[in-house]
Formats: C-alpha cells, sequence, structure tokens
C-alpha cells in the first residue's frame, strides 16, 4: 500500500510538473523556429524588393481596416530588432542584419531544443522508474 501511494505520488509529479514543462519547452523552442523562419522570408523579400514593387494588405488601425497595397522600392525600411523596437534601415542594412539575427537565433533554438531534450530525458527515465515500481509492486503482492 505504501508503494501504490509512492507510485501514485509519482505519477502525479508527472503529469502536473513535468509534462507542462515539457509544452512549455517545446512552445518555446517553436516560437524561436517560427522567428527564424520569418527572417528568411524577410531576407528574402528583401532582396525582391530592389527590382519590383511589392503588394501587400496594410492595416489601417486596430487590424479592423485593411487595405491592399503595393509598395515601390523603398531607399529605407523598418525592421523589428526585438523587445517591441523598430530600426530604419536600408535594404542592405536590413538584409545584414536579418543575417545575424538568424545566427543569434539559431543558438538560442539550440539551447532549446537541448532544455527540450532535457526535460524530455527526465520524463522518460521517471516512467521508467514508476514501471520498475509497478513491476516490484506486482511482485510483492504475488509473493
Amino acid at each position: 500500500e505504501d508503494l501504490e501511494a509512492k507510485v501514485k505520488e509519482y505519477s502525479s509529479f508527472i503529469d502536473k510538473m513535468l509534462y507542462p514543462k515539457l509544452n512549455q519547452r517545446v512552445q518555446a523552442r517553436e516560437e524561436v523556429e517560427q522567428e527564424i523562419a520569418d527572417y528568411k522570408d524577410l531576407i528574402t523579400k528583401l532582396s525582391e524588393l530592389q527590382h519590383c514593387p511589392i503588394e501587400a494588405i496594410s492595416d489601417l488601425g486596430f487590424d479592423t481596416v485593411l487595405c491592399r497595397s503595393v509598395a515601390h522600392p523603398a531607399k529605407k525600411i523598418f525592421i523589428h530588432v526585438g523587445l517591441g523596437f523598430h530600426a530604419e534601415m536600408t535594404r542592405n542594412e536590413g538584409i545584414d542584419f536579418c543575417k545575424k539575427r538568424i545566427s543569434f537565433l539559431d543558438d538560442l533554438l539550440s539551447r532549446r531544443v537541448t532544455e527540450a531534450s532535457e526535460v524530455a530525458r527526465h520524463i522518460e527515465s521517471s516512467l521508467a522508474i514508476l514501471e520498475e515500481l509497478a513491476r516490484e509492486g506486482e511482485e510483492i503482492v504475488q509473493e
């Protein structure tokens, strides 16, 4: 009975602590992956910007009024640089910034993957321990 209570307690710990932590780590990793994809897409669009106008949907206020617009090649653009700040750059500066930002985000992604893998390993080892305890409990009952 004492062993059974410990198994339930440990199982509860896995469900309430480790799985939410894993989900949180996976979500953080996915956010970094999405940001990398966005910057790669921006590099592509900036490369195209030099040659032809870009068609876009423009927000005219609070995501309620949208209109189709055509942007002609601009000499300066504003790029999100993090923490809600935007910086004015030329097209080439923007491409260089995006490449540096992707490099930074690749390092961050590597850390996020490591963190998620670590939590996943903890879950796997915890489940293995629970299985072993359950087998020992069954052996005790059979004796």
